[in-house]
């Protein structure tokens, strides 16, 4: 019991290494030709150092939702050392297939370029979404360097991104029963566009020397089947790379429990306590101290 309080203590310790207010830039500008669309709010620690960086992608449905859904776990990312970048993408119907997919690319491109004006250590980004961010975060992960999503925009295509952590995302739309919003955000049906479901789906592109994963989901998500998460975490394992699973017990696609075991609140996995702890202990492990 010593052992794992002084192990707590000294977690609790490296992620508040930084404790100070962050520093905020609104509405950079990744991608100039689609607007606001195309902006991302940064979340520095104000200490003149360079940190590793994670890049947030917002969910809703790949229809709605706005960068700022990350905004609290953006400053608490900062006070605790770590660059954060919350994006933007271009929503449906204009982000339909392949552009948002294009957008996030770019947004990670924009960051590895631009990194030492943002204090961030190009080599340690990781990348991390929720519910459709999820899904486009996880596609990140193992497709950064697939022809059919190569950025047009100026920075380019980017490079492999140093961790993945997924909450809540779709991985094979080919084991998900049909959906009019996959019509509409793969340009058809599963019979008349068959080749871009298998490329839309993170599990179908894993290879060997993949980014590390954390993946997180409800237990009782009925939005985002939790077997999805299981099924990416098996393809990973699969071909020999590092993945884990979080799976809360009881938890939802929004509601969740806080810190008081009694008390559900409108609360993402990823920002209820269990899901904090983990990112924290991924991210230390996997981009190392920041």
């Amino acid at each position: 019991m010593r052992a794992r309080s002084l192990a707590g203590a000294a977690l609790l310790a490296a992620v508040c290494a930084s404790c100070a207010a962050p520093r905020t830039l609104e509405d950079v500008p990744y991608d100039r030709r689609h607007g606001d669309a195309t902006t991302l709010d940064l979340y520095l620690p104000d200490d003149g150092r360079l940190h590793p960086a994670v890049m947030m992608i917002h969910g809703g449905a790949w229809t709605f939702g706005d960068k700022r859904h990350f905004a609290r776990m953006g400053e608490r990312l900062a006070r605790s050392g770590w660059v954060a970048a919350s994006v933007n993408y271009r929503l449906l119907p204009e982000g339909a297939y392949p552009r948002m997919f294009q957008d996030v690319g770019c947004a990670l491109a924009f960051l590895q370029d631009h990194a030492t004006d943002y204090g961030i250590d190009p080599d340690r980004i990781a990348v991390l979404g929720y519910s459709a961010g999820g899904h486009l975060a996880s596609l990140l992960g193992v497709a950064w360097d697939e022809d059919a999503f190569a950025p047009d925009c100026d920075a380019g295509r980017p490079s492999a991104p140093a961790a993945v952590i997924p909450g809540a995302g779709i991985h094979d739309f080919l084991l998900r029963e049909p959906h009019e919003l996959f019509v509409e955000l793969l340009g058809g049906t599963r019979d008349e566009v068959p080749e871009r479901y298998e490329l839309a789906s993170p599990a179908r592109h894993v290879r060997e020397g993949e980014a590390p994963y954390l993946l997180i989901v409800g237990g009782s998500d009925w939005i985002a089947d939790p077997a999805q998460s299981e099924r990416m975490r098996a393809a990973l394992v699969a071909r020999g790379n590092e993945a884990s699973l979080l799976e809360l017990a009881g938890g939802g696609h929004l509601l969740n429990s806080t810190a008081d075991p009694g008390e559900l609140q409108l609360l993402v996995p990823l920002e209820t306590p269990e899901g904090w702890l983990a990112i924290t202990d991924f991210l230390l492990r996997e981009l190392g101290e920041p």
